[in-house]
């Protein structure tokens, strides 16, 4: 973890100092980013000076020479400063986030751009207005809001006080009893040496008056951002008492731990968890745009190996194979424009998204073709279960294509995960859905073709959005050149966000009819042909008796084998039981067996 100084004006290079100390303390590398607004955003390490460098980043490689401090440099840039500076802090992998900015300037840009980062960075952080001091402090007081501050104080022990520079604590008279209980469970917590340096104050009849009397100069007064709105009263009392003794020029400072990110719960997940997603490199990010507008454009051998996918998933839809379809699958690369789509959305690259588009058309179309083709010669009148099984989607299907979306995103920049996009293509199913609408169509069974049509395009909406959302984590919106997407950005997504809402009204109605009717599952089979054979020959030798279905479900529980017979009379309880006696015979008794009679009046 790194001690991280962020700078955005030469008057914050004043802390400069203090981070180098602190960073020792804690034995942690020390950061120094300076912030500078750019269109373009980028973070680069700034090793030696070079052309076109900002005023700011020279004068903080002069700070850090003459400190002769060992740091690193790094020049941060962005159209929005808060979200660049941000992206800084968990990318730098930081542990502490050291501020310096003065307290003049709050309520400025809704109290200033460094107040801001010192709610929202999710790490520990280190709010200084060091004023004219600029050596190391010569005490340092922590005034206890409603009796906290555990966390203020034991980093105080750990980065700033020693036996020299003892840590005087200032009970809150509000709240004694409190105050008392965190200072014990703190000097419980802690080795001999650093207890040495710890010490209690007598609890005051009000905290101002005993800042004023304690605080002197070359001190340093901390408060824990414990509670926002009494932390703001005690900066003002602070500041105004400062103006008051210019003579006793003393810093002013606050800690905030990093669990308290944040203005509130939401926007402390938020940050938190754009911390923990993994961000890429310019030389990643470059890799992953050229791999896809190379990959994700119109090219002969995209066409070819689309149609030949639909023609494998087709086949095995036709029969009834679904090995052969997962084949199909595996084979397709449609998505690979899709993500290309999704990618180009997020940077505004227009050019690549017309490409991607026209590889999508073309690919479709032809696989629709290819698909249709089957369909056409196929010698079997009726569809298949898989092919009518694709005909009746719901919103898990919107789901699944969502997720399946951003699984592939995330493994495509992710180099290590590259071989999860196998299992992405089994999960999304793609193809499948194309070839059964092709087929249905060429069938003349518009319902079935519709459904799965309807499911494909679920899948292509869903997935593009879904890349979309994970490549905007992963920080490759970096090219739209301000803090506003392109117009056609905007209108496009909200395009592709409106066409899902028929889509999920669709979904849903279907998804409650399924829970209201139970969902198709067309999966019955005959009957082994030795058995069937013999039922046969049995129904054969009882006169007035005709077969009416025999079939076979390994889907359903407690259906097995169904033998339904029609009779002009009373069912023969003879037949029955012979029946069932051949089923044992030939199947065994693992699965269940009914016979059922159903009478009907004698053929004219």
């Amino acid at each position: 973890m790194n001690t991280l100084l962020l700078v955005h004006a030469e008057a914050a290079l004043a802390a400069l100092p203090w981070a180098a100390r602190i960073a020792q303390r804690l034995k942690q590398p020390l950061v120094v980013c300076c912030l500078v607004q750019d269109p373009v955003a980028r973070l680069e390490e700034s090793t030696e000076a070079g052309e076109g460098e900002s005023g700011l980043l020279a004068a903080a490689r002069q700070g850090l020479a003459d400190l002769d401090a060992p740091a690193k440099l790094y020049d941060c840039r962005g159209p929005g400063l808060r979200r660049a500076a941000l992206n800084a802090v968990a990318d730098l992998d930081t542990g502490l986030l050291v501020l310096n900015d003065s307290l003049d300037n709050a309520g400025a840009r809704e109290r200033g751009l460094l107040q801001q980062l010192a709610r929202a960075a999710p790490v520990d952080v280190l709010l200084l207005d060091v004023g004219q001091l600029r050596d190391r402090p010569a005490r340092v007081l922590f005034a206890q809001v409603r009796g906290g501050g555990i966390h203020g104080m034991r980093f105080a022990l750990r980065a700033l006080a020693d036996r020299e520079r003892p840590l005087l604590v200032i009970p809150d008279p509000d709240a004694a009893g409190r105050s008392r209980r965190a200072f014990r469970k703190v000097r419980e917590g802690i080795g001999k040496a650093r207890a040495e340096a710890l010490r209690e104050l007598p609890v005051p009849e009000t905290m101002d008056a005993v800042i004023a009397a304690e605080v002197g100069a070359g001190d340093l007064v901390l408060v824990d951002a414990d509670e926002d709105a009494r932390v703001t009263r005690r900066l003002g009392h602070l500041n105004r008492l400062r103006k008051e003794r210019p003579e006793q020029d003393f810093a002013i400072g606050v800690t905030r731990a990093d669990h308290l990110a944040g203005p509130g719960t939401l926007s402390r997940l938020r940050e938190r968890f754009h911390r923990h997603v993994p961000k890429l490199d310019r030389e990643a990010r470059r890799a992953l745009s050229s791999r896809l507008e190379r990959d994700g454009s119109l090219s002969v051998d995209f066409v070819v190996m689309l149609m030949l996918s639909a023609l494998i998933a087709a086949l095995g839809l036709i029969q009834n194979s679904t090995a052969v379809v997962i084949g199909g699958m595996l084979v397709a690369p449609l998505m690979t424009p899709m993500l290309a789509c999704g990618l180009a959305l997020i940077q505004g690259n227009s050019q690549q998204f017309r490409a991607s588009c026209k590889a999508m058309a073309a690919g479709i179309g032809g696989a629709f073709i290819a698909a249709s083709l089957v369909g056409f010669l196929s010698p079997w009148d009726d569809l298949s279960a898989e092919v009518v099984a694709r005909g009746s989607p719901n919103l898990f299907d919107l789901g699944i294509a969502f997720a399946s979306g951003m699984a592939a995103a995330y493994a495509l920049a992710r180099p290590g995960l590259a071989g999860t996009l196998v299992g992405v293509a089994v999960a999304v199913a793609l193809v499948p859905p194309l070839a059964a609408a092709g087929i249905a169509a060429v069938k003349l069974e518009f319902p079935v073709a519709t459904g799965a049509a309807l499911l494909f395009v679920t899948n292509l909406l869903a997935i593009i959005l879904g890349a979309a959302l994970v490549f905007r984590l992963f920080g490759l919106d970096v090219s739209l050149g301000g803090s506003r997407a392109p117009r056609w950005v905007r209108l496009t997504v909200g395009g592709l966000a409106m066409a899902l809402l028929p889509v999920s009204a669709y979904l849903v109605s279907n998804l409650q009819l399924q829970i209201n009717d139970g969902v198709s599952r067309p999966y019955s089979k005959p009957l082994p042909a030795s058995l069937r054979t013999a039922v046969l020959e049995r129904v054969a030798r009882s006169p007035g008796v005709t077969i009416l279905a025999m079939s076979e479900s390994a889907i359903e529980h407690g259906f097995g084998i169904e033998i339904l017979l029609g009779v002009t009379g009373p069912a023969d309880p003879a037949l029955e039981r012979e029946l069932h006696a051949l089923i044992r015979d030939t199947m065994g008794t693992r699965q269940p067996a009914r016979v059922l009679f159903l009478q009907h009046a004698p053929p004219p």
